[in-house]
């Protein structure tokens, strides 16, 4: 009898047409390719399908892969980066090696209420300036102290309560 024509191969006699490859080519040279925060970070592929670059087999006649050239352009002008760019760049990189990204250092606690309390000053002097000037502002936020409202959804926090003969035991801080 008749065989059905194998799909990609004949159709009704006519020969189908050769497949379109497209190939997307990166972006001339971005400052950074970091997303932003809140987006899931693409993983990085070894290149070989990504932009259409083929590794050769052939040493003799090896084709430059635009990726790789790409990086390496990049990484050539990224030499020039000073300060948030520079250390932008440095854990984009530590994070394609590792896989995790560099510990932001730590402000001493000492130093940080100092900032706070100067952020507070000058706050407290532009709002009397306006005032002068007549310009209404808004009130001002209290600091309230936040209650931990985590109990509520995912269980007692392990500050709340004690440990006795193998039981924990928690006060109950729900209000009736």
């Amino acid at each position: 009898g008749k065989e059905p024509p194998a799909s990609g191969t004949q159709h009704q006699g006519k020969a189908t047409r050769p497949e379109v490859q497209v190939f997307k080519c990166p972006s001339a040279f971005p400052i950074s390719s970091k997303p932003s925060i809140g987006r899931k970070r693409p993983r990085e592929s070894n290149g070989a399908g990504q932009f259409g670059g083929r590794k050769s087999t052939n040493k003799s006649s090896e084709i430059l892969d635009l990726h790789d050239v790409t990086k390496e352009i990049r990484a050539y002008g990224a030499s020039a980066f000073e300060g948030k760019q520079k250390r932008d760049y440095q854990d984009e990189q530590y994070f394609l090696l590792t896989g995790r990204h560099k510990k932001k250092p730590q402000t001493p606690l000492p130093i940080l209420r100092g900032i706070k309390k100067a952020a507070a000053r000058r706050e407290a002097k532009a709002r009397e300036e306006a005032r002068q000037a007549g310009i209404v502002l808004p009130k001002a936020k209290k600091d309230s102290k936040k209650k931990d409202t985590t109990f509520d959804n995912f269980g007692p926090a392990p500050s709340i309560g004690f440990m006795k003969e193998g039981i924990y035991r928690v006060k109950n801080t729900k209000k009736k």
